[in-house]
């Protein structure tokens, strides 16, 4: 909250609200790997550091050396035993807005009809960008195709410069052909892509945050919009 407007204010109204903030219970957010973790939570200290308290995002390892696995399908499972755990707390489990992603939240949503008003299932948001984006096709032409429900991973929310080599986007490589059941019930059929390069997008993203965190570079917001329209997705969630 920004309190600089505010008029008949007293002292302590600011610590009172950082203290009843520091009671609230954490929106727990589960996502498919622990690179989203990362990314999602780097940008959230930077672009929202006034909320980072009121999120967790699930850990996939800890310090005495214990491992959780990630991936879509135990997004699912972890999801569906809170659901039967009865358990009050907020839970958002938000996929990758690509072919398997959407299957994943129509599987959770064709399998539980009714979910509570504290759980969300979502997708990483549609992006004007993503309709027109650098796909490499069988011949090795590259051409712009819609890559919305289809490719829309983690790393396509990043900052052009770190998904760009000399200039030009890294393009999404095609995959196997998904049959999805829909929200409707019908069968729809959708292409699996991947961007190219993700362990160079990886090294990318760690020197930047890195050289940010360091003071070497200034973290520009602007740079970050597309993460932005993602955090919104979920701090926004149960509004």
């Amino acid at each position: 909250m920004d309190f600089t407007d505010i008029q008949w204010w007293n002292d302590d109204c600011i610590p009172k609200a950082l203290g009843a903030t520091g009671q609230s219970e954490k929106t727990i957010v589960l996502v498919e790997g622990s690179s989203d973790k990362d990314i999602l939570e780097f940008a959230l200290s930077r672009l929202y550091p006034h909320l980072f308290d009121l999120f967790y995002f699930m850990d996939f390892d800890d310090s005495n050396g214990g491992k959780r696995d990630s991936g879509t399908s135990y997004v699912i499972k972890n999801l569906k035993a809170f659901y039967f755990s009865h358990i009050k707390a907020k839970f958002i489990a938000i996929f990758d807005n690509d072919a398997e992603g959407f299957s994943s939240k129509c599987t959770l949503l064709n399998e539980i009809k009714h979910w509570p008003d504290n759980f969300r299932i979502l997708l990483y948001p549609e992006l004007k960008q993503l309709k027109s984006y650098p796909t490499k096709i069988q011949n090795g032409s590259i051409v712009n195709d819609n890559i919305n429900k289809k490719a829309a991973s983690i790393e396509l929310y990043l900052p052009d410069r770190i998904i760009k080599k000399d200039s030009n986007y890294l393009p999404i490589e095609w995959e196997a052909r998904k049959k999805i059941r829909g929200l409707d019930g019908e069968e729809v059929l959708l292409y699996q892509g991947v961007i190219t390069q993700k362990d160079y997008i990886k090294h990318e993203f760690h020197e930047l945050r890195r050289s940010i965190e360091s003071g070497k570079e200034e973290f520009k917001p602007e740079e970050w919009s597309k993460l932005d329209e993602l955090l919104k997705t979920i701090i926004f969630a149960f509004c």
